[in-house]
């Protein structure tokens, strides 16, 4: 059993349907009014006109409005009430579309931080992709990397990976150690 939902989610995955149910007491559909939804990023959705249910309106994002080639990201989005010359903002905020994985490639989702993780390590073996002089990393042009260094950049980037799989986690073993009063030596 699902719960409906009473507003767009703050987030929803790009070629999925999302379908929610708004009403306004100074607004109902069943005296004229029209809800409309406008989202905006890197990419511009057509218009979404709600259906009107008696007073309420049922929003409806449809699957073809977010579907191939479209851009994941942050989007704002703006809800608006019409009838004859008056429109209102009713609603406002910003939504996270994620991609749509049914579409991906290989490689598309992979994190920048696998990548220089892996050319890090090919480095650090002695193995640099053929033809490679140099790469970059977080607008850093590597041609000749000390080992230390290397070593030191796989370790941040080991966490910052660690941090993006284990989100609110502690990512590194924390060593502790109990002294009983009075033995502090």
């Amino acid at each position: 059993m699902s719960t409906e939902l009473t507003a767009l989610p703050s987030s929803f995955a790009a070629g999925t349907t999302v379908t929610y149910r708004k009403s306004f007491d100074d607004y109902p559909a069943s005296e004229g009014w029209t809800l409309t939804l406008y989202l905006a990023g890197a990419n511009v959705t057509p218009p979404v006109v709600a259906v009107p249910d008696g007073d309420d309106f049922v929003v409806t994002v449809g699957a073809d409005v977010t579907a191939d080639g479209f851009a994941p990201g942050l989007y704002k989005y703006v809800e608006r009430v019409s009838k004859d010359d008056e429109v209102y903002e009713v609603d406002s905020g910003v939504v996270t579309i994620s991609p749509d994985l049914t579409v991906a490639g290989d490689g598309d989702e992979q994190e920048w931080v696998e990548e220089a993780l892996a050319m890090l390590r090919a480095h650090v073996r002695g193995r640099l992709p053929s033809g490679m002089q140099s790469y970059s990393i977080a607008g850093r042009t590597v041609s000749k990397l000390p080992i230390e260094e290397a070593f030191k950049l796989i370790t941040q980037l080991e966490t910052r990976l660690a941090r993006l799989k284990n989100p609110g986690r502690v990512t590194h073993t924390i060593f502790s150690q109990f002294v009983r009063p009075g033995d502090e030596t």
